[in-house]
């Protein structure tokens, strides 16, 4: 019995450490694709800008900035999911294996590391780190629309 619990054990924590490097893996992503589409989209405002005028002829890399800040945004969306399934798969598979350990110390030990954090961050605790990556990207559509609407409508140029 106590070989089998020892693969159990085994077992879980070599799952728990899988579904961690999972997780990694897909904030890896979303931030070198982060780092990607805010390189283009500042190439695509330098192109917009570079006459000193926002025009009709403009609308094509507006729109493609408008695009770009959606893409973005269901791309970043779609990490973070794939993040939270990961994350919370490692959370079953640690829970699981604190189960099977002598009072149980994983449990303890991320209560008291969690109740640190909290009283040493109050105001930032609550902040989740996805909803400023999808800002960024609202930002990048919502300047793309901004854009456009004044291309279209409203055609600018410098003094």
């Amino acid at each position: 019995m106590a070989e089998d619990e020892a693969a159990l054990r085994d077992v879980l924590w070599k799952m728990y450490q899988e579904h961690c490097t999972q997780g990694r893996h897909h904030e890896t992503q979303r931030s070198t694709v982060a780092g990607a589409l805010i390189a283009i989209a500042g190439a695509v405002i330098g192109l917009v800008t570079f006459d000193k005028a926002i025009s009709a002829p403009d609308l094509p890399l507006t729109a493609f900035l408008f695009v770009l800040g959606t893409f973005g945004a269901v791309f970043s969306a779609k990490h973070y999911e794939r993040f939270c399934l990961h994350m919370e798969r490692a959370r079953q598979h640690r829970d699981e294996l604190d189960g099977l350990l002598p009072g149980k110390p994983l449990k303890r030990l991320k209560k008291q590391a969690d109740d640190k954090n909290d009283a040493d961050f109050p105001r930032l605790k609550d902040l989740r780190l996805n909803r400023f990556w999808m800002g960024l990207y609202v930002l990048i559509a919502a300047l793309g629309l901004a854009l456009s609407v004044v291309a279209a409508f409203f055609p600018w140029t410098a003094p």
